[in-house]
């Protein structure tokens, strides 16, 4: 049996994440960052096994169109036809972020609940209770199940009320770096084990906690200068300039908040050490 080859349509920053993936699978991943048309889709596909797209960069006729020419798409067509009945609710001011995935035999993986509050993700969310999590993510499974989706998906919820979904991302899910940095299996491999129907990854943490926040270009200096300070204070923090954020996983919670703060207050220029 042949390495399957995979296309991916999506933002640059997602097709780095995949083909990083792919590679360490031995897996061809061929990528577009274009809006295609459908016959353009049907084109693309005819070189992969399947294809996963950001739904955002190609219409919902387009996949539908290609579906019927025999091009194997993730999210499907029906998925999103499904979710386009869904209301979503206006975005709160602290959320919670589940990340899952779920393959086409039905095999799921969820990694742990993350909160998201102003430049901040922190997982496991504190005061998330042993019951009360696995009441989300019970919850968010069955959603998986009712839509039969097959792949990954990010979904950020009301923290008050985790009924409340505000929004659905695919290949650009922000706290997929935490996963990077702190897991098993990363949100982009057990992504690309869903949609090729491979078992899925162990998505357990390595530490106690991690903490991502975003960070902000000093406007008196440039985006390199900060590190020189930054890793010598932490060699354990962890960078992406592709999403201009920084991470640090550890088991202790506090010390972990304190140097995130910290580096995204230097790295901003907010303060001088």
């Amino acid at each position: 049996m042949a390495f399957p080859v995979i296309g991916v349509i999506a933002p640059e920053i997602a097709i780095s994440h995949l083909q990083q993936a792919g590679s360490r699978l031995g897996i061809e991943a061929l990528a577009s960052s274009e809006k295609l048309s459908a016959d353009e889709l049907i084109s693309f596909g005819e070189k992969c096994q399947l294809i996963v797209v950001e739904p955002s960069m190609i219409s919902l006729g387009a996949i539908k169109v290609a579906e019927q020419n025999g091009i194997q798409i993730y999210p499907t067509s029906k998925v999103l036809e499904a979710i386009a009945t869904i209301e979503f609710s206006a975005k709160s001011a602290e959320q919670f972020v589940i990340i899952a995935a779920r393959s086409a035999h039905a095999q799921h993986a969820i990694w742990p609940i993350s909160l998201q509050s102003k430049e901040l993700l922190i997982s496991p969310a504190p005061g998330v209770g042993e019951e009360q999590g696995v009441t989300i993510a019970v919850s968010v499974l069955n959603l998986l199940a009712e839509l039969s989706l097959v792949g990954g998906v990010e979904l950020i919820v009301d923290a008050n009320d985790y009924q409340k979904l505000q929004a659905m991302n695919w290949l650009m899910p922000r706290s997929a770096f935490a996963t990077e940095i702190n897991c098993i299996t990363n949100y982009f491999e057990q992504y690309l084990r869903a949609v090729l129907d491979l078992p899925l990854g162990n998505t357990n943490f390595l530490d106690n906690h991690v903490i991502t926040g975003s960070i902000k270009t000093d406007p008196n200096s440039d985006d390199y200068r900060p590190y020189l300070h930054l890793m010598a204070r932490n060699p354990k923090l962890k960078f992406d300039q592709r999403l201009k954020m920084v991470g640090l996983a550890g088991d202790n919670l506090e010390e972990i908040l304190t140097e995130i703060i910290h580096a995204q207050q230097y790295y901003s220029g907010e303060i001088e050490d």
